[in-house]
């Protein structure tokens, strides 16, 4: 799925409630104003995406545990991007190499080949809203990622994950990881749908679908949906729960994403056809499915997938034991990073 505008907004706020609900795992700071960020500007001699500027408003530079995002940060030279690139520019003129063109802005250093990470201002995107990110010297691929927020999304994701592996032995409930999740809750289903009905701000669901259009999902993809599966579809029908994508049977899509999905493209595997996507996150750009193939007591397991990942690369063990398990999840989670 082409990613908008829209999207992009969607993940920097991610990113922004990833900072906030996890800061033992960041160092950022305290924003930067509109003349400092002028001067830089000046400086250099550009002018900054408004989305790399909305970073250095919020935030002034950030660093995870292994990760760096250079912004403005006088007192801190590390993590100063003036500084960083000027002291790269000295190395390569000491080597008798050419500087760093000056469209390109260096954000980061590429641990293992020592390249830049860059923001090329010729390569603007999204109304010029942000810019492509590429590596300097160049690598064999022209460019990184499509925007500034697609790399800052994952540095945050990535710092957020790390840390929470490195405490995860000192506490008593896994998190983040989705074959420890687990649940003695007696009726998850019904929990879940208590914190959907209690967050109506967060909730977009539509109205239930009909038996008809069970039928019309079963004889299409020939499956049997799941108790739980059809329960929520009658109760709201799919629809956006924060920043969370259930599918609807609005103009069928259901149907129709998987039947594309069953189809293999010049760049994406197909879906195998033991699996129903219900689910698309178009922050990390991955499907939730039914796995018909794990079935537990009537209730296929829900697995993740994504379209450039091979099947046979995945490990059956990492699932959510039944549709209830995978929506409490979502909705929880969702619910705690909003609040």
């Amino acid at each position: 799925m082409k990613e908008t505008m829209a999207n992009v907004k969607a993940k920097f706020n991610r990113c922004l409630k990833l900072i906030e609900k996890y800061p033992q795992a960041f160092i950022v700071g305290n924003g930067s104003t509109e003349n400092e960020i002028l001067e830089v500007e000046h400086r250099l001699q550009v002018t900054f995406p408004p989305m790399y500027k909305e970073f250095l408003k919020k935030f002034s530079y950030l660093a995870t545990h292994d990760e760096e995002i250079w912004g403005i940060s006088p007192s801190n030279n590390q993590l100063d991007l003036v500084f960083r690139l000027e002291k790269y520019n000295k190395e390569l003129r000491s080597k008798s190499q050419s500087e760093v063109p000056s469209h390109l802005i260096g954000i980061q250093m590429e641990d293992f080949s020592s390249s830049l990470i860059c923001l090329d201002l010729q390569a603007l995107t999204y109304h010029d809203q942000e810019a492509k990110v590429c590596f300097y010297p160049s690598d064999d691929e022209p460019y990184y990622a499509d925007s500034f927020t697609e790399r800052l999304f994952e540095v945050c994701d990535s710092g957020v994950s790390t840390y929470l592996e490195d405490i995860e032995d000192e506490s008593s409930t896994p998190i983040e990881k989705v074959s420890a999740i687990k649940t003695e809750h007696k009726d998850i289903y019904s929990e879940a749908k208590a914190l959907i009905h209690a967050h109506p701000e967060l909730s977009e669901f539509g109205e239930g679908i009909s038996d008809a259009e069970v039928e019309v999902i079963e004889k299409e993809l020939n499956v049997t949906l799941p108790e739980s599966y059809v329960t929520f579809m009658k109760e709201f029908g799919g629809g956006i729960f924060g920043d969370n994508q259930f599918f609807t049977m609005f103009n069928d899509e259901l149907v129709k994403t998987n039947l594309e999905l069953y189809h293999p493209t010049e760049f994406e595997h197909a879906l195998s056809k033991h699996l129903v996507a219900v689910y698309f996150d178009d922050l990390e750009e991955f499907y939730a499915c039914l796995d018909f193939k794990n079935i537990v007591n009537g209730e296929p397991k829900v697995v993740y997938r994504e379209v450039n990942v091979p099947e046979e690369d995945y490990d059956d063990r990492d699932a959510f034991k039944s549709f209830s398990d995978f929506l409490y999840y979502i909705i929880q989670d969702t619910v705690e990073v909003n609040s």
